[in-house]
């Protein structure tokens, strides 16, 4: 108790010891609040006088004897030459933040174009809060702007990220506008909701209540406000939309992040057609404002690249079903900046593969031109056969070193995984050349395609991702997008691999007669497929879309079932949801009693802004994001809670060492 009391006092006089100096403090807060920005210095007069805030972009440099320069910036990220001839710029250093009050002058004798270029001769100048010596230290990381991830505040300093939460900020204001022209609501659903199996791991939250038998009760973070926006509908709500923040427990890459925003909307007496119009519109023009690549492409019916908006003000975006996709491009979101690079099926030559009868479809995929020698083959394609680059079995590569093995041989190497009745007659369709690569793999039949990135499909984001495939097979520069239509409603579920397991499945395994929804199990079957639901689920085809931009999928939506026997039927019969009352009761009730059809939409609003400001990570674009752990590395979170505060929450630690 005395060591306690000696620490605590030993406190209060350190402290004490250290409170602020009042006049130094004052002088932080007294300063001239109508300052200029450096843009708005353009065509004022030489001898204006002007006050200008912002921070020390360099250290100040002396010159001569009475002679310093110092470089300010302001809050815009341009700079300015401060000169100073009364030593008022003594003792500053890197990032302190001042207010410099000073006469322009021109730097130079200029020429009129460049007449904007000017200086200021200090007169005076406030200090607002002066850094320590850490930005300095860091001073190798400004260049580049990549600061280590607890710096981040530093790192928003530059201009380029500042121009990146800027245009953040437009985009979603141009959103709200387009929303609110077309006479939607915005209405805030709660971010506290209940446990649900939508897909993805929820955050729980614990509370301190319990339930009538004791246990403790927890709300789940909202992974998006799908059934909210639904019982809106059932509300009358006739247009929704909200700037949703959503939650997901999910392994991290470039473009996820555990808590992101979602431009979220559904419309009543509304089907895909509806939805499908609305977010081609809005996000056509968002674009089209903001991005600096300029108006999105597309597809027209004959695969050539085309404008998304016509002429004539209207837009018409290409629509790829799902099979399409994945028998053409081996995944649901391709990359059409590349519309010719095209995965080939040779069923139609008697190819198949022998290896395993449920992936019985032999494909190739040529990478044209693609090396002129075996040293260049392999400084630039090796990745390709990286066995880490794929989920399950890797495609055979083979490099065409010569034109005799083009037209005569070059199939020997596939008779490990597949059979060929005539391979000269595919040899004559293919019309290989020296320094071709063929890739060659299997896949699961079109009618059931449920491997999704299939091998070849995985191989083909890797061929777009390097920079020799972008060279080598890009036909355009602009930003592609496409709907993707007709999913499968059903999925089996995939087993998942064991962790003691030493090597990993060649193919996918799914669980005998478990089934999960493609997308959620609020999707509407197609009306064609309606009677299959009964007898053959996996073979019906889902009322959803997904909106598909340079192989990412910027948003998905769907028509939803609205009907409250069919809705309990998925669930209970062919999803075998146990408790589906108590998860989606307050569903049922609402569609009971007169909810109207509806359909809806979302759209990731960190990948569209990412991809806006051509940047590939979405951390770019959020102010705070997570590492690739989930923490948040500036405030140190997720953090640990004390056994006594977690107790009033029903929860202990484990005495396991697990």
């Amino acid at each position: 108790m005395l060591v306690r009391s000696k620490v605590c006092l030993q406190t209060v006089i350190r402290r004490l010891t250290d409170f602020p100096e009042a006049s130094a403090i004052k002088k932080k807060f007294q300063f001239v609040k109508s300052t200029s920005v450096i843009k708005q210095l353009k065509g004022l007069p030489n001898g204006q006088t002007v006050v200008i805030n912002g921070w020390m972009e360099k250290k100040p440099k002396k010159i001569g004897k009475n002679l310093v320069f110092g470089l300010l910036r302001d809050c815009n990220g341009d700079t300015i030459q401060l000169v100073d001839s009364k030593s008022l710029l003594k003792g500053f250093t890197l990032e302190d933040v001042i207010q410099a009050k000073g006469v322009l002058s021109f730097k130079r004798k200029l020429s009129n174009e460049e007449a904007d270029k000017y200086e200021v001769q200090l007169e005076d100048i406030t200090v607002l809060n002066v850094s320590n010596k850490k930005p300095a230290q860091l001073q190798d990381f400004k260049s580049s702007a990549v600061y280590p991830p607890e710096f981040r505040y530093l790192q928003l300093r530059n201009p380029k990220f500042q121009e990146f939460l800027k245009k953040r900020s437009s985009i979603s204001k141009e959103i709200r506008c387009s929303f609110n022209d077309l006479d939607f609501t915005e209405v805030e659903t709660p971010m506290l909701f209940k446990a649900t199996p939508e897909g993805a791991r929820e955050f729980l939250v614990p509370t301190r209540t319990k339930r009538s038998d004791g246990k403790p009760s927890f709300y789940a973070l909202n992974q998006s406000p799908q059934q909210y926006k639904q019982l809106l509908m059932a509300g009358g709500i006739n247009k929704y939309y909200q700037m949703a923040r959503c939650f997901r427990d999910e392994d991290l890459r470039a473009d996820r992040q555990p808590e992101f925003t979602q431009v979220d909307m559904e419309m009543a007496f509304a089907d895909s057609e509806d939805v499908m119009k609305v977010i081609e519109k809005i996000v056509s023009d968002v674009w089209s404002k903001f991005s600096k690549k300029g108006e999105l492409y597309t597809l027209d019916n004959r695969g050539v690249l085309i404008p998304l908006k016509k002429e004539d003000g209207t837009v018409s975006l290409f629509r790829m079903s799902y099979e399409q996709a994945m028998t053409q491009y081996g995944i649901d979101k391709p990359d059409l900046r590349a519309p010719d690079l095209k995965i080939i099926n040779l069923a139609e030559f008697n190819a198949f593969s022998h290896l395993n009868q449920k992936f019985p479809v032999f494909e190739v995929m040529i990478l044209r031109n693609a090396f002129s020698n075996m040293e260049e083959y392999k400084e630039r394609w090796s990745f390709l056969t990286n066995d880490n680059n794929y989920n399950y079995r890797v495609p055979i590569v083979l490099p065409i070193e010569s034109d005799e093995q083009a037209q005569s041989n070059w199939f020997e190497d596939f008779h490990a995984i597949a059979t060929f009745e005539n391979p000269h007659l595919i040899t004559k369709f293919l019309k290989l050349q020296k320094g071709d690569i063929v890739c060659g793999c299997t896949r699961e039949p079109n009618y059931s395609i449920f491997e999704n990135p299939t091998p070849l499909g995985r191989l083909r984001q890797l061929v777009l991702q390097s920079e020799n495939g972008k060279i080598l097979y890009y036909s355009t520069d602009k930003d592609v997008a496409s709907w993707i239509v007709d999913f499968p409603l059903f999925s089996p579920v995939t087993l998942e691999e064991k962790p003691d397991q030493k090597e990993k499945y060649a193919y996918p395994e799914y669980e005998r007669g478990k089934l999960c929804s493609t997308h959620h199990p609020f999707t509407m079957v197609k009306l064609d497929d309606y009677e299959k639901l009964e007898k053959t689920p996996t073979r019906c085809l889902g009322q959803h879309y997904d909106f598909v931009v340079n192989g990412v999928e910027l948003g998905g939506g769907s028509t939803r079932v609205h009907d409250p026997k069919l809705q309990d039927y998925i669930f209970e019969n062919i999803l075998n949801i146990d408790n589906a009352y108590e998860l989606f009761g307050h569903l049922l009730d609402a569609f009971d009693m007169g909810t109207p059809p509806h359909a809806g939409f979302a759209i990731g609003f960190d990948r569209m802004c990412a991809m806006i400001c051509g940047t590939e990570s979405i951390r770019d674009v959020i102010a705070f994001p997570k590492s690739i752990t989930g923490a948040d590395l500036v405030v140190k979170s997720p953090s640990v809670i004390s056994e006594d505060i977690l107790k009033a929450y029903n929860i202990k630690y484990s005495s396991s060492k697990q």
